[in-house]
């Protein structure tokens, strides 16, 4: 069949878009012609795949969320399944890993813009009763939010496995000389109790909570993967850093691709975000074998709690549990004992398979049904 694949934005470090083209190409594997549809690149993508940018142009990221869709929308024909990765319009199947705009109280600032109206109409898209499309969700809160929010039919509501690739997982980098050797690289002494964390949104993944807990952690470092030293978020970290007197204890390394070696390197991710649909680099470094404090909000956070690898903090959200979780980090039997019982969990539960359930889905999938 042809099959087209369509995300706004394409470029090779973002966890969404890693799934669109690791999708993509279980779909080729079995003999579909595939094209990504895109509105903008960025980066060096891969050269195996079909990749289609289409002329948008608009004043606001809603806007150009609008007239991507209506671009999409007037290019389905000429496919025989239509799959969004983000809020379109006219979609077979929708691999959603945004939250649910629906259930957001409106903002004061909505009343002077359409940002909500075109975020709401883009939504009800797939969501509303009555729509053909199948939605795929990521995370048993997200599912339980969109349904409650436009009473969605079950039937078009499918929980997606976990998407971790399994060839992200090295437990062993943390034994064979792989963390000694970058933490030499990062000028980490070995004494020094690394926390790391995988964001490039500082203040939704709750980067001003670790800054501001590390004043009380001498002995600790942050280094920050997704955060570029000279960027817009990085010119924020170096503020907040400096407000709390740790400007020479955060290290921000921009993009990396070398994520489990980094995770090998440190001894606690450290994930205190606001709001994560699921938080991939959580159950990334439960597997890796990486201790992990994060907030209940995030939606893999349910994987630290099961394989006992680490601190799940409770909402609302206190300065003081995330002081205390990160002292009980700071003592090495406890952080050996939460790295065993993440490598352990990752090797005896299935974590892996989402993308070929969602190739699956999207190969098949007609009007408000899925396969079983």
């Amino acid at each position: 069949m042809r099959i087209a694949l369509a995300i706004v934005s394409l470029f090779p470090s973002g966890g969404l878009q890693r799934d669109c083209m690791g999708i993509a190409r279980r779909l080729m594997a079995r003999g579909h012609d595939v094209t990504i549809l895109a509105s903008r690149r960025q980066g060096e993508l891969p050269t195996d795949l079909n990749i289609e940018l289409l002329p948008v142009s608009a004043w606001s990221n809603h806007g150009r969320d609008l007239r991507f869709a209506e671009v999409v929308a007037q290019r389905k024909p000429a496919f025989d399944r239509l799959a969004g990765f983000g809020k379109l319009t006219d979609l077979d199947a929708l691999y959603c890993a945004d939250g649910c705009d629906k259930a957001r109280p409106a903002r004061w600032s909505d009343r002077f813009t359409a940002r909500r109206r075109i975020k709401l109409s883009l939504e009800a898209a797939s969501f509303a009763p009555g729509r053909p499309t199948q939605c795929l969700l990521l995370s048993q809160n997200q599912l339980d939010c969109f349904r409650g929010a436009w009473g969605t039919e079950p039937e078009r509501l499918t929980l997606m496995p976990p998407t971790i690739d399994p060839g992200r997982r090295h437990p062993e980098f943390r034994a064979d000389n792989t963390r000694e050797r970058i933490r030499g690289e990062l000028s980490i002494a070995g004494d020094t109790v690394a926390w790391l964390a995988v964001a490039a949104h500082p203040l939704t993944k709750g980067l001003d909570r670790a800054v501001a807990a590390l004043a009380a952690f001498p002995e600790a470092r942050l280094v920050v993967a997704g955060v570029a030293e000279h960027s817009k978020q990085g010119r924020l970290m170096r503020r907040l850093a400096a407000e709390a007197k740790v400007s020479d204890r955060v290290v921000l390394l921009g993009m990396r691709s070398d994520i489990p070696e980094l995770m090998a390197a440190a001894d606690v991710l450290i994930h205190p975000a606001r709001v994560d649909t699921t938080g991939t680099a959580i159950l990334e470094a439960v597997v890796n074998g990486l201790p992990v404090i994060a907030t209940s909000v995030c939606g893999y956070a349910l994987h630290v709690a099961a394989a006992d690898a680490g601190v799940v903090l409770p909402e609302p959200f206190g300065p003081g549990n995330l002081i205390e979780a990160l002292r009980q980090a700071s003592a090495p039997g406890r952080r050996a004992a939460w790295s065993e019982n993440g490598a352990r969990y990752g090797a005896r539960h299935d974590l892996y398979s989402g993308l070929d359930r969602a190739a699956d889905i999207i190969a098949v999938v007609t009007a408000g049904t899925v396969a079983p």
